[in-house]
């Protein structure tokens, strides 16, 4: 399981790849939100730490739905801006799709086998 959260962490942490910057603060608040404690430090070791933590507390579908939640809220953000400047439709509609493939990653990473 390891090796799927390296991609997702990269993923996840770099705007390149994601389309939404995740802050400290936003990650900080997705581990409050589901019951777990993680300091503030780099994005880095904050993700590593909250992956981790949902890991050993069986708490990874409830991080999926949660960091699915802030990425679904970037999007309504982004329909917006289109809305308002569709004249920067192609900038906007490559952050929508860059979020959209974020979130069918974390799906698949953190998606729970039933019959484990």
């Amino acid at each position: 399981m390891r090796e799927g959260f390296s991609l997702l962490e990269k993923q996840l942490l770099a705007l390149h790849y994601n389309g939404s910057y995740i802050t400290n603060f936003e990650l900080q608040e997705v581990g409050r939100d589901i019951g777990l404690e993680i300091d503030l430090a780099d994005r880095e070791k904050m993700l590593k730490k909250l992956l981790q933590q949902a890991s050993e507390h069986n708490k990874l579908p409830e991080l999926a739905q949660r960091l699915t939640k802030l990425l679904n809220d970037r999007l309504q953000t982004y329909q917006l801006l289109l809305q308002r400047f569709p004249q920067s439709a192609s900038i906007i509609q490559t952050y929508i799709q860059k979020t959209r493939s974020t979130q069918l990653l974390l799906q698949q990473r953190l998606r729970t086998n039933p019959y484990e």
